[in-house]
């Protein structure tokens, strides 16, 4: 469910990349919209500023902090789609950082430390982009491989092992904030007094008097035992999460652990530090889930290995197909009873083979959509009449066009 990427660095797809990049900047920008980040130099709030950062407040100009937010917020969903990613996510990363400590003049809570946490975490799929195939970068890429190189690639056994460091070092980097916590819970507590029937007891009876919620959190005062498992499990979750990465064990248990702990923290103490939710979800498996999403069907798409054009629009459908389910054929390579089909004409269009049906153009690649549940609303909008419609005769006029407007190699050079 969850991926140890100290164990497992190397995987089949490069989903998970993109999916971590995708949930990242989701948060990013939630955290960075709601926040009026020029309100902490409004009075009072400017005299209870912290002096240690002074030099991070731009004084007497409040609308600094505006223009930075929104340049945030553009920055994060150029980091979504993966635009230049070294700049976008460095610049963001650093940017996110001066916000944060900005912030934290005023407040100095978990809130505040998930700002930073954010901004090291983009930092690392900013220095560590290479394998992130699924972004803008990783697609135009593709631009400087040769239209022979591609044509193989899209009819090769793709066995390639997308390494993801950026993960790896994000999981490492969170299993130590939460051993650091699990720590400081133990020294401050005096050696083993975290876990003292009484402590759970008392700051639940303390935040249930300060901020009336509900009753149900009173049962840890009537059975302190409770309180005792209760600290006895954050401390093993906490503590044995960093053991676990390191030594190559499944965390799937210790993440779902703390998620429940991230829960609990709500009910009993009305604290709602939703932020770990988003980084323990930066762990699941993407690319297992996307693939158990996959249609059971085999498909044969045929394409024009002399357009370069076709070749790289291919190019992310081979690699969205996690479950090898499209078999591609150049219009030479084709079986005989697909070029024998009525109205089939490999140099008119791309074709795509599903049994006894035959669909062409515009209508093929919906088909290709189709071989995942996950795009099934894209694939049924697309065969709505009205955009269908629009779709065939922009297919049409690419396709006829395609030897003057795009990069195609006639076949009489062959």
């Amino acid at each position: 469910m969850f991926v140890n990427y100290f164990d497992d660095d190397g995987r089949s797809s490069p989903l998970n990349l993109a999916a971590g990049r995708l949930l990242l900047g989701c948060w990013l920008v939630w955290k960075t919209v709601w926040y009026d980040w020029a309100g902490v130099l409004d009075v009072p709030f400017r005299a209870m500023a912290n002096p240690r950062y002074e030099w991070a407040i731009p004084t007497g100009m409040p609308w600094l902090l505006t223009v930075e937010k929104w340049l945030l917020v553009g920055l994060v969903l150029l980091v979504v789609v993966g635009y230049r990613l070294r700049v976008t996510g460095v610049a963001s990363s650093f940017l996110l950082a001066h916000l944060a400590t900005v912030r934290s003049t005023l407040v100095n809570t978990g809130e505040v430390d998930s700002l930073f946490i954010g901004s090291v975490l983009l930092l690392f799929f900013a220095l560590y982009p290479d394998d992130d195939a699924l972004s803008v970068d990783g697609l135009r890429a593709v631009r400087t491989r040769s239209l022979d190189s591609l044509v193989d690639l899209l009819q090769s056994e793709d066995d390639r092992r997308y390494r993801m460091p950026a993960l790896k070092y994000a999981l490492l980097t969170l299993a130590l904030l939460f051993f650091s916590t699990g720590v400081s819970k133990v020294v401050d507590g005096g050696g083993l007094g975290f876990v003292a029937p009484d402590n759970l007891a008392r700051l639940v009876l303390v935040r249930s008097y300060v901020y009336p919620w509900h009753d149900v959190q009173l049962a840890v005062v009537d059975y302190p035992l409770l309180g005792v498992l209760g600290g006895i499990g954050t401390l093993v979750l906490e503590l044995g999460f960093l053991a676990a990465v390191l030594a190559g064990l499944s965390v799937t248990p210790f993440v779902l652990g703390l998620v429940a702990f991230t829960l609990s923290n709500v009910v009993l103490l009305g604290i709602f530090f939703v932020d770990n939710l988003f980084f323990l979800a930066l762990f699941a498996a993407f690319d297992r889930a996307y693939a158990r999403l996959a249609v059971d069907r085999d498909l044969d798409l045929v394409f024009d290995e002399h357009c370069l054009f076709c070749a790289r629009s291919l190019y992310p459908v081979k690699l969205l197909d996690v479950t090898d389910s499209v078999t591609f054929y150049t219009q030479y390579d084709a079986p005989d009873e697909y070029a024998a089909r009525p109205g089939v004409d490999f140099e008119r269009a791309m074709f795509v083979f599903d049994g006894a049906d035959t669909y062409e153009g515009y209508d093929a690649f919906r088909e290709l959509l189709g071989q995942n549940r996950l795009f099934h609303p894209l694939a049924w909008l697309m065969a709505r009449g009205p955009v269908q419609s629009v779709g065939r005769r922009v297919y049409r006029y690419v396709a006829d066009n395609r030897s003057r407007h795009f990069a195609c190699r006639p076949a009489h050079l062959d």
